[in-house]
Order: structure tokens, then C-alpha cells, then sequence
């Protein structure tokens, strides 16, 4: 077999991310070599990185999820991990994870462990679930590792499809008030062009600027289709990217009513998966770092990527996050808690669930602004079109009179 080059990225023991290049026959003898080396693999690329990219694509975050579900429920149940693997590869061989399963199956036969027969697979598993797993291969305790990972991504699916269902009513509100307004500017307004070029009436400025808005929308219509195609085109290509995505999430958290709320978000889902790994042994300094690689607030992000230096000095946890001004005094007293009485996971998890109540609620409160922000806008913008047509009748009605 032809020996490829691969660039990884990867956490050390000490926690730091490191960049390199190593070669290796294929991605599972890759991700075991960075393991023998100490290395958790967070990202492996190579030649064959499209397929791969492709391959995690057609592989769903349900089905992602329902394959460490899965594989825990297996492995609680008694059944050895040779076993349980070629069970799954045969009940999703029909399934995009199929593929990946029988890659993983031939990985772990061949003499690697699960955690990097995962990190080399395109199922697109988090970093911090892989971190679980190695944990949980090395502590014995695989299965509930596994099911602390299928858990995480079952909550962030959770919340996605929360936020998604959360945002139909409001986007097709404003997509029928959109609506309503082109049919307004393209079936009534034109009507009243006749009175631009009366010479009975003086019609007034409002009424003269929408009435010319309407005719041209009306008389440009193909053009303004395909100008709107076109940016919705441009908008999509540029969400595909995740610098643009990162970068509008970032904004979005320094809005005055969006912010608080994905900001508590963000810290729940940190503080979660920050106690999990703790709860199944990892490092402290390994264990923030991998879960600071979560957070999608760049700020966030690199205010807690400063941490591991700081407790690396011998400082506590509690101090270097009270000086970050993330979490409020009465929430820091849980991480002051957790580190006095050695319940530090628990108490993280606990404070995780604390901050994703709290961001739930920001966020019913936000999204129930919407609605009625939509109403008002819409029924502006269609009152001023009603007020400027009658204006403008009523300044032919006056001029006949």
C-alpha cells in the first residue's frame, strides 16, 4: 500500500494544540501513531480528505448520534467491542454510516483502538466526544464514556432543532409579509401611474415616490428576481464557510437581545462538556482545552484558551474564570464548590445545566420580540403604501372638486 502524507492537528498531555505532518499507509495507521505519540487527533487530512468530506456529509447528526448511542447500549449490555462493531456496520451497511462503521470495524481488528479508529473516520465525531472515548478505553469504563459523548450531542441537537422549530413561525411570517408587499407594488401601485402624468393632480411627494417605486419594480421584475437569486445564492456560499458563520455568530453575540442569550449557550454547553470529560478522567489541561475547541464565540474561545497556561501556573480554575467576567459571582461559587470538595465534574455539569436553562429562557424571551418587531414592520411598510395611493386620490378628488 502507497504511503500517503497527512497534516493533523492534535492535543497533547499537557493540553497545548499542535500542527504537523506525518505519513502513514491510511488514516486508522495515521490516528494510531499520533496516539502512540500521546497525541489525542482532533483533525487528520490527506488526499483522500474530499471523499472523506463527503462521506461526513451524507452522515446525519441524528444518525451520528444514534451510532455512539448505539455502540454504548451494545457495550453496557455485555457485548465485547469486536462484536458490536461488525453488529452496527450490518445494521447501518444500507446507511450513510455504513461505510464508515466497516472502516472503523477494520481499524479496531487490525490492532487500534476505538479512539483513533473514530478520529480517522468520516463520521465527523466532535473532539470532545473522541477525547471521551480514549478516556474511556483507558480507564475501563468505554461504554459510559461512549454514552456521556451520544448524551452532549443528543443536547446540541436539541437545542439546534429548538431554535429551528422556534424560528418557523416568525420566518414564515415575514415571508408572507414580503409577499404581501411585492403584490402590492407589482399589482396595485402601477394602476395609479395615470395620475403622475394628470394634470389635474397634485400629487404629493409621498404618494409620487411610491407610486414610481412601484412601476419600476413592476417594469424591472425579471432583473430584481434575479438580482435577489443571486445574493440568496451569494449569502448561501458564504454561510457554507465557517470563518463567515464564526464571524456573524460573533457579531450576533454583541447584539443587546440575541448576545446574552448565546453567550449563556455557549458557556452552558462548555461547562457541560468541560464536566464530562473531567467525570471520565481526562487531564484538566487536556480536558479545557478540548472543550474550549467546541465554543463557536471566537472572544469566548480565546479568553478560555488562555486558561490552561494560567492553571498550568498553579492557579484555580475559579480564579482565572472570575477574571474573565463570563459567569456571574453566584455561578463561580459552584466551580469555587466543586474545587474545595473534589466534586468538580459534578458541579461543572450542574453548572452547565444551570446556563442552558438560563440561555432557553433568553431565548424564548428574544424570539417572542420577533413576532411582534415583524408584525409592526410589515404593517408599516404596508400602511405607508395604503396612506400614499389615497393621499394621491384624494389630490385628483381635490383638484376636480
Amino acid at each position: 500500500m502507497a504511503v500517503l502524507t497527512f497534516e493533523y492537528r492534535a492535543v497533547d498531555r499537557d493540553g497545548s494544540t499542535r500542527n504537523g505532518v506525518l505519513q502513514a499507509e491510511d488514516e486508522g495507521a495515521a490516528a494510531r501513531a499520533l496516539i502512540a505519540q500521546g497525541l489525542t487527533p482532533i483533525a487528520l487530512t490527506s488526499p483522500r480528505a474530499p471523499a472523506r468530506a463527503r462521506t461526513q456529509a451524507l452522515v446525519g447528526r441524528a444518525e451520528r448520534i444514534a451510532v455512539v448511542q448505539e455502540l454504548a447500549t451494545l457495550l453496557r449490555a455485555g457485548v465485547s467491542l469486536g462484536e458490536a462493531l461488525p453488529t452496527l456496520a450490518d445494521s447501518y451497511a444500507a446507511q450513510p454510516a455504513g461505510p464508515a462503521l466497516a472502516g472503523i470495524e477494520r481499524t479496531v481488528r487490525g490492532g487500534g483502538t476505538l479512539s483513533a479508529a473514530l478520529a480517522a473516520s468520516p463520521l465527523g465525531l466532535p473532539p470532545y466526544a473522541l477525547a471521551l472515548a480514549q478516556a474511556g478505553e483507558a480507564s475501563g469504563e468505554l461504554a459510559a464514556a461512549l454514552a456521556d459523548a451520544a448524551v452532549q450531542m443528543d443536547d446540541e441537537r436539541r437545542s439546534a432543532q429548538e431554535l429551528k422549530s422556534a424560528l418557523i413561525y416568525p420566518t414564515v411570517l415575514v415571508g408572507a409579509g414580503v409577499v404581501a408587499v411585492g403584490v402590492i407594488f407589482v399589482g396595485v401601485v402601477p394602476r395609479f401611474a395615470g395620475l403622475l402624468r394628470s394634470s389635474r393632480a397634485d400629487v404629493p411627494a409621498l404618494s409620487r415616490a411610491v407610486i414610481e417605486a412601484g412601476v419600476f419594480v413592476k417594469e424591472h421584475m425579471a432583473a430584481l428576481g434575479l438580482g435577489v437569486a443571486a445574493l440568496a445564492v451569494l449569502v448561501a456560499a458564504l454561510l457554507a464557510r465557517a470563518a463567515t458563520r464564526a464571524a456573524v455568530v460573533d457579531l450576533l453575540a454583541r447584539a443587546p437581545v440575541v448576545g446574552p442569550w448565546l453567550v449563556k449557550a455557549e458557556l452552558g454547553r462548555w461547562a457541560s462538556v468541560f464536566g464530562q470529560l473531567l467525570a471520565n478522567r481526562v487531564p484538566l489541561i487536556e480536558a479545557i482545552t478540548l472543550s474550549t475547541g467546541a465554543l463557536r464565540l471566537a472572544r469566548l474561545r480565546d479568553d478560555l484558551a488562555r486558561a490552561p497556561r494560567e492553571l498550568e501556573r498553579g492557579r484555580t480554575l475559579s480564579s482565572v474564570l472570575a477574571e474573565m467576567h463570563w459567569f456571574p459571582a453566584n455561578r463561580l461559587n459552584l466551580v469555587k464548590v466543586g474545587e474545595r470538595s473534589g466534586e468538580l465534574p459534578r458541579l461543572l455539569s450542574t453548572l452547565g445545566a444551570v446556563e442552558i436553562e438560563a440561555a432557553r429562557v433568553l431565548q424564548k424571551r428574544a424570539l417572542a420580540l420577533v413576532e411582534p418587531a415583524a408584525i409592526l414592520l410589515i404593517g408599516t411598510v404596508i400602511g405607508v403604501v395604503m396612506v400614499a395611493v389615497m393621499m394621491a386620490i384624494t389630490s385628483l378628488n381635490t383638484v376636480a372638486l
